[in-house]
Order: structure tokens, then C-alpha cells, then sequence
């Protein structure tokens, strides 16, 4: 179980890292979604949602390409738009949720946590250690050495989802339900979000 629960917080962590600048919606949401259909089946989690979302987001893309345009944005432009560009609709460092400012305490506390564990970030994000995606390697490392028989990075990863990760994930996706209304693209990220919550709080 904790293999599949590691592949699963890597998949999202990727999902939450900025995707490489000439994707398009289908280049990145067409394995993610394979990827999450696999897991899906084997953590018994419903992801049909995402996959709706995945495919609304392309039918969105491939109407703007069709406009007068005849383009349509990278997938990049959709991610900036959300998380990246003032004034940000969503943030992606907890810390705005735990305590309403970047680089608070929170954010000093998981850094602490990522070197009692001996982690160090895959380098692919450039980031606070407060980042989602930061966060979800964290996990997806201790599921890691727990499906190698390490009961210690269980109970750490445990204590860290009890800790932050349950205190932040109820506003992270408040916040895409919101931003939906004005960035469509945050409709994806909610449902990534939700398949987050429901994983964890089993």
C-alpha cells in the first residue's frame, strides 16, 4: 500500500510544478491522467472527476485555438495565470493558508522536517519549502522507504500530514473552487486537490 500511496503523492507533486513551457493542455494532462487512472484503481479512489476536468480543459484549449486567433495558450500560461501572476488567485506556499503570509514559521517548521528526514528536494522546483509540490515529494520519499520496511518514515509521514498537510488542503481547494469562476483552468486543479484531501483522509 505505501508503494502506491508514494507513486500517487509523486504524481501530484509533479502535477503541482510548473509544466514545461511548449506543453500544451493535452501534453500534460493526457499522462497524468493515465498515471492517476492506474493509482485510482489500486488506492480505490475515484478519479473520474479529474479526468472530466483534464478533458473540459482541452475542450476549452481547442476552442481558443479555432477563435479568430487560430492559438491557443501552453499550459504554462494557464498554470502562471493561477499560482504565478499578482495578484495570485491561488497560492501554492501553505504558509498563506496556515498563517496568512509567505515564509512564516510554518514554513520554517517543514523545512526542519525535510532535514530530520534527510530530504533533499529533487531540485526540479525552485521553491519555499512550504510549496505543495515540495511537500507532496516529501511524502512520496517517506512512502518510499516505509514500503522498504522504514516504520519510522510512516509514522513521520503520518505526523506530517496530521501537522500541515490537513490544516492547508481544506483552503487550497477553496481556493480553486473560487478561482474557477474567473481561471478554468483552476477547475483541474481543484479536483487534484480534492483527490489529495480524500486520499489522506482515509
Amino acid at each position: 500500500m505505501e508503494i502506491n500511496s508514494a507513486d500517487l503523492m509523486l504524481c501530484l507533486a509533479q502535477a503541482f510544478v510548473p509544466p514545461p513551457a511548449e506543453w500544451s493542455v493535452c501534453d500534460w494532462g493526457q499522462p497524468l491522467v493515465e498515471d492517476l487512472c492506474e493509482l485510482g484503481q489500486a488506492l480505490a479512489l475515484d478519479v473520474s472527476s479529474i479526468r472530466a476536468a483534464v478533458a473540459d480543459a482541452y475542450r476549452l484549449w481547442v476552442e481558443h485555438a479555432r477563435s479568430a486567433e487560430g492559438t491557443a495558450d501552453v499550459w504554462l500560461v494557464e498554470y502562471a495565470r493561477l499560482f504565478l501572476v499578482p495578484p495570485v488567485p491561488v497560492a501554492l506556499n501553505t504558509s498563506a493558508y496556515l498563517e496568512g503570509a509567505l515564509a512564516g514559521s510554518s514554513t520554517q517548521m517543514i523545512a526542519s522536517c525535510y532535514g530530520v528526514a534527510g530530504f533533499e528536494p529533487s531540485g526540479r522546483l525552485h521553491d519555499l519549502p512550504d510549496h505543495v509540490a515540495m511537500q507532496l515529494e516529501f511524502l512520496g520519499k517517506l512512502y518510499e522507504r516505509a514500503a522498504r520496511g522504514d516504520a519510522d518514515a510512516l509514522g513521520m509521514a503520518e505526523e506530517f500530514i496530521e501537522e500541515f498537510l490537513s490544516a492547508w488542503i481544506g483552503p487550497l481547494c477553496q481556493a480553486c473552487q473560487v478561482a474557477a469562476g474567473r481561471v478554468p483552468s483552476a477547475q483541474v486543479y481543484y479536483e487534484l486537490a480534492m483527490l489529495l484531501k480524500h486520499a489522506v483522509g482515509r
